[in-house]
Formats: C-alpha cells, structure tokens, sequence
C-alpha cells in the first residue's frame, strides 16, 4: 500500500473524523447555530484490525466546532463540516459517512491487483448543553469494495490490516473550551 493512501484513510483518524459536505441549504462554513467548540478525547474501545492499523493510536485528542440547526447537528473538524442528525431530545446525535480510498494510488507500477478500501465511519452519542460536553462512540469499518484483491494488505511483508474486513471503535468524552 502507498504511504498517501494510509494517510488518506487515517485522515479521519488524525482529526478530521468525518468527510462530508453541507446539504446546500446551509452556509457550509458556518451552519447552525453554534454550540461552541470542544476538547475531545477518544480512548479505543476495540479493534479486529491490529494494533496500530493504518497508524491508529489507541487514545488521540482534537478539537471539534458544534453547531446545531433543524434536526441537524454540524460537527465542524476545521476540514469540512459534516451534518448529522439531532434527535427530537436535542441531546441524542449520529453521523454516518464514508469514503473509498484507492490503496495502489501513488505507487509505482506494480503487478498488484487493483484494492479500494470503504472506510465506513458511524458516530453516536448524547449532548449535554449543561456541562458543556458530549459523550459517545466514533466506530470505523474498512471493507475492500466489490472486485478489490487486497489480501496483501493483510499477508504481505508489512501488513496494513489484521483482517479485513475489520472495525475499530472510540469512545468519546469533550469538555466545551470556547463558548458560543
């Protein structure tokens, strides 16, 4: 696998969590109203990819802006602003979203065949506007699409993945350090 396809699915794993786009009815550099930005910290929960897979680290901290609109809540990595659902308490949320990363891009020519990881990427958790947090669980699937060959990314000299398909789960704790 090519170093700039590792780096492009552990994008998300580095900080910016989600890869996604507003809905086109919202200014998507400022959606919402915002909630303020929090401190975040993730813990790995579990893994049936290996340890340190694609560079996972087993605890990371970033930076999140929240803002919330209509059934929405837009969680803003400073990349993208990715809307996710709010439920009718206004405290429970989900994000889902996903993307395909070529893992030969970048190479060199190679006699390997061709190998695109799904990186599926599904959070949930609940609101706490009163203490100023959130907490919940960020989970990452990785599945080679339909026609990829990627068993070297397992078996290979250096194996990328412990198994494929695979899962990796975070759990989440953030403390608001910026008021709206």
């Amino acid at each position: 696998m090519s170093f700039s396809a590792a780096t492009l699915l552990l994008v998300v794993l580095a900080g910016a969590l989600f890869v996604g786009c507003g809905d086109g009815k919202v200014d998507p550099h400022h959606p919402g109203e915002l909630l303020g930005t929090y401190e975040v910290s993730a813990t790995r929960k579990t893994t049936t990819c290996g340890e340190g897979a694609l560079g996972s680290p087993a605890t990371w901290e970033f930076d999140v802006r929240l803002s919330r609109g209509d059934g929405a809540l837009y969680w803003d990595s400073g990349a993208e602003v990715t809307p996710g659902t709010l439920g009718p308490d206004d405290r429970s949320f989900s994000f889902d979203t996903s993307l395909a990363v070529d893992m030969r891009a970048g190479e060199a020519p190679s006699n390997l065949p061709p190998c695109t990881i799904v990186r599926g990427d599904h959070a949930e958790g609940q609101l706490d506007e009163d203490a100023g947090s959130f907490s919940g669980e960020l989970a990452y699937t990785f599945t080679p699409s339909q026609g990829s060959v990627c068993a070297d990314l397992v078996t290979g000299a250096q194996p990328t993945f412990a198994a494929l398909p695979c899962a990796m789960t975070y759990a989440l704790s953030a403390k608001r350090t910026v008021a709206p």
